[in-house]
């Protein structure tokens, strides 16, 4: 007596009229492979949404560095305006150990060098900082030589100057770039 049939949809047609053991062989077949694509989209989503962490991560990195920069941009910008304040070419002794007291922007250039530039993922960030330090020891050595000539013909010259005036602009500029990556990375 032959195996009796069954019939998919009960549509009598030779293709789709099987044994019960020739459709459990296909159904294990079919759930099989559809299992491991399903096994493979979960693994697909998973990936998807580390990379997408990873990604703002990264992101909210950069961002906070652009932070820590246009904070110490600002920062050395007040400190020059202050000692810049005091700078005039009839400047009393108390005026002047003002100008001189301290070693001045140490704490600006400190945190400037502080910052890890091999973990920094973008050339972009790289060049902020390097900015940054730059207009930092400019600052430095603006101040230094100032405070060499103070009280003479050339440190007179130099009060007339503006000496400051041109790291000032730096400084400004070294923010609206900072404000700009910070726009291109939201």
């Amino acid at each position: 007596m032959p195996a009796t049939e069954y019939c998919f949809l009960w549509i009598d047609w030779w293709p789709l009229c099987m044994t019960k053991a020739e459709w459990s062989g296909w159904m294990q077949a079919i759930f099989s492979v559809a299992t491991i694509i399903a096994a493979g989209a979960f693994a697909m989503i998973s990936i998807r949404a580390t990379r997408e962490d990873q990604i703002s991560a990264r992101r909210e990195g950069m961002l906070s560095l652009i932070t820590v920069v246009v904070t110490l941009t600002r920062l050395l910008s007040m400190e020059i305006s202050a000692r810049a304040a005091r700078l005039h070419s009839s400047m009393d002794d108390a005026a002047r150990d003002a100008f001189l007291a301290g070693d001045p922007f140490v704490d600006v250039l400190a945190a400037a060098y502080a910052i890890p530039l091999h973990e920094q993922p973008e050339e972009a960030q790289v060049r902020l900082v390097f900015a940054l330090r730059r207009l930092v020891s400019t600052a430095r050595e603006t101040h230094s030589a100032i405070a060499k000539e103070l009280n003479s013909s050339l440190g007179d010259f130099l009060l007339a100057r503006q000496p400051f005036a041109l790291i000032l602009e730096g400084l400004a500029d070294l923010e609206r770039n900072c404000e700009k990556r910070a726009t291109e990375l939201r």
